[in-house]
């Protein structure tokens, strides 16, 4: 379980930062930082089968899609993504961005986040072109179904190919972490 302040850090740079963990609003949310720095890798189009994904831009220039619209956020914008929509981010400003990121209701998205970084870190991975990244990222995104999933057939097909593959691959971190229900 996450603690405030704790940090996960990828291999693009990136570090997710937690703020409010589930734990201190009984799982009604979760509250993270996002420091992206400029090229980030973004994650794969998704939806949150049961959540509201809140973003506050507090630093730099974020861009988000939300059902096929982008838009670029300033400090001080927000956007938020309704429950089942399709959507992703980027970072493309020539800067590194920090955004206030809430997931409500909590379900496992910051178990997801952690696992993520631990896997990555654990399996050697330090390149943020690292071709293994999309392995391991299909087979943890496919284990947290219930908290977000790739939500068109041209991201979740190739996914779970990847994911076959990653599950072989070492420091997948499966067992610590059995997916509850179907795994994709």
């Amino acid at each position: 379980m996450a603690k405030p302040g704790e940090q996960f850090p990828m291999p693009d740079g990136s570090i997710y930062i937690v703020r409010r963990p589930a734990a201190d609003s009984d799982g009604a949310f979760v509250e993270m930082d996002f420091v992206l720095p400029h090229g980030c890798v973004p994650p794969p189009p998704h939806i949150h089968p049961h959540q509201i994904e809140d973003y506050e831009v507090l630093e730099g220039r974020f861009d988000v899609v939300i059902d096929g619209r982008w838009r670029t956020l300033a400090p001080g914008d927000r956007a938020s993504v309704p429950v089942g929509a399709l959507h992703t981010f980027r970072n493309q400003s020539g800067h590194t961005v920090r955004v206030r990121n809430r997931h409500t209701p909590a379900m496992r998205f910051e178990q997801f986040i952690e696992r993520t970084s631990h896997t990555l870190k654990s399996a050697g991975v330090t390149r943020r072109r690292d071709p293994r990244i999309a392995m391991y990222l299909s087979t943890i995104m496919l284990d947290y179904h219930d908290t977000l999933y790739p939500g068109r057939a041209r991201e979740r097909i190739p996914m779970q190919a990847l994911a076959a593959i990653g599950r072989m691959l070492p420091g997948a971190d499966r067992a610590q972490h059995a997916p509850s229900g179907r795994s994709g």
